[in-house]
């Protein structure tokens, strides 16, 4: 009977310490769930930013087993994404971090994430240096599952001229593509100057061709001084004295 008892006892401290175990330590689930709602929320913002149509993301995260041994932090988890990609596709590497005053930790994670959307593609072949039209593109349901580059919006795309020739049905990638420029080199160009509410206007020869917003050297048409400005229209530069 006595060691019925103290076997009893036993048992409940144990399963005390388990339950408490269980209470105060973190598991790979609350890990997995912070890590996965953060890269939603920076594709989330994305999407805001450059008018995505619908979309929908995969997301496979990788827990170390050492997490079992980490502390629950009193605090919201901190994550910080440690990889130079432009966006939060295919391969990825996030660090979760406590810092509540009382546990100070680190754990790395891996995720595999893949973004299925609607993206410009060809919709003929298109050759290097012309100019995308309405009539060249079309939407595409694609799934992404790398860092790439891609358009999506047909407004965007058009009057893009094409960096490198384009196969049909190949997604338009926004590195292969630029805007037209504006400013071809050997033309007259109109020069403004400004300072303030004051501005000057006068004639200039274009030394290199150059798009919006593009800086390019100008030579004035009256003191053939070679000066530096900015491309803001059609055949038009701008600088400030």
């Amino acid at each position: 009977m006595i060691g019925k008892r103290v076997g009893s006892a036993i048992w409940m401290i144990f399963s005390s310490a388990v339950m408490s175990q269980q209470v105060t330590t973190m598991s790979a689930d609350d890990i997995r769930q912070t890590v996965e709602q953060s890269v939603k929320s920076e594709l989330n913002l994305l999407a805001k930013q450059q008018k995505w149509g619908a979309f929908d993301i995969a997301l496979v995260t990788f827990v170390p087993e050492s997490v079992k041994h980490l502390p629950r932090c009193q605090q919201p988890l901190m994550i910080n994404g440690r990889d130079n990609q432009s966006m939060p596709i295919g391969h990825l590497k996030r660090s979760v971090i406590c810092q509540d005053g009382v546990n100070e930790w680190r754990i790395n994670t891996t995720v595999r994430s893949t973004l299925t959307l609607p993206v410009v593609v060809a919709a003929k072949a298109l050759s290097r240096d012309s100019e995308i039209t309405l009539a060249d593109i079309k939407l595409e349901r694609r799934e992404l599952t790398r860092d790439t580059p891609f358009i999506a919006t047909l407004e965007r795309a058009t009057g893009q001229q094409v960096n490198r020739r384009l196969r049909t049905g190949q997604m338009v990638n926004s590195r292969y593509v630029s805007a037209p420029p504006l400013v071809q080199k050997g033309n007259e160009v109109l020069i403004i100057a400004s300072s303030g509410k004051f501005s000057a206007q006068t004639r200039g020869v274009a030394m290199e061709t150059g798009g919006k917003g593009e800086q390019i050297d100008v030579q004035n048409s009256r003191s053939k001084k070679v000066i530096r400005a900015v491309v803001t229209g059609s055949n038009q530069v701008h600088t400030q004295f």
